[in-house]
């Protein structure tokens, strides 16, 4: 895998399941790292490459902090324990608006949602769309509108739905597809990896695709 030395990222989401090995690849793979966290002292990792920014993603002050000095951002973010309102096309409009500021293009973000509408789903995939609609229809239809935002953006995004997330599982290596789910979890360390690479692949650009661990 290969990296510029010491390049600056940020990072959304870094305590989650998802966020905390993506912050450890990251450092792993010699980039300087600039972490947004509403609770920092909840962090558990630390290194000299590390930045630790108190704030929240809503606030646009507080993206424009994170961004500063920084050459991509990959984003985990998932919906606040204890709030009901989604808040994923607010932030994204955010991300937008302080990306195109700091004249960054680089974004990677994983999702939770399998329909975009705009390719066709295998079987399984499809009953996995539904049972996610059913179940937590205001996030779906709140992470549709933030796909279409990054969409119709000049961002070079690349949009990652993936399974059940493992944060402990050991590494199994990653499957990409297009229109389907490849596997029914992905390991926390093999999504880590998939996303850091994206910051020097361009194979996903402005594309939304499927990632899981291999069986």
């Amino acid at each position: 895998m290969h990296t510029i030395s010491q390049s600056t990222i940020s990072i959304l989401g870094g305590a989650g399941k998802a966020g905390r090995p993506l912050v450890q690849a990251a450092l792993g793979a010699a980039y300087r790292v600039r972490l947004l966290l509403r609770h920092p002292d909840q962090s558990t990792i630390r290194d000299t490459n590390l930045t630790i920014l108190p704030g929240d993603a809503r606030d646009a002050d507080a993206l424009r902090d994170l961004l500063t000095g920084s050459s991509a951002l990959l984003s985990t973010l998932g919906h606040p324990k204890g709030e009901t309102v989604p808040i994923t096309s607010g932030v994204t409009r955010g991300i937008i608006a302080a990306m195109t500021q700091a004249g960054i293009s680089r974004y990677v973000v994983v999702s939770s949602l399998f329909d975009t509408g705009q390719e066709p789903l295998d079987g399984p995939t499809r009953a996995a769309a539904d049972y996610m609609q059913q179940h937590f229809p205001a996030m779906m239809n709140d992470r549709r509108v933030e796909y279409q935002l990054l969409h119709d953006s000049d961002l070079d995004w690349t949009y990652v739905r993936v399974p059940h997330i493992l944060p402990e599982a050991e590494a199994a290596g990653y499957v990409v597809a297009a229109h389907q789910l490849p596997g029914q979890h992905i390991a926390g360390v093999d999504l880590a990896r998939f996303l850091i690479d994206q910051l020097t692949d361009r194979s996903y650009h402005r594309q939304a695709l499927f990632v899981a661990s291999r069986s």
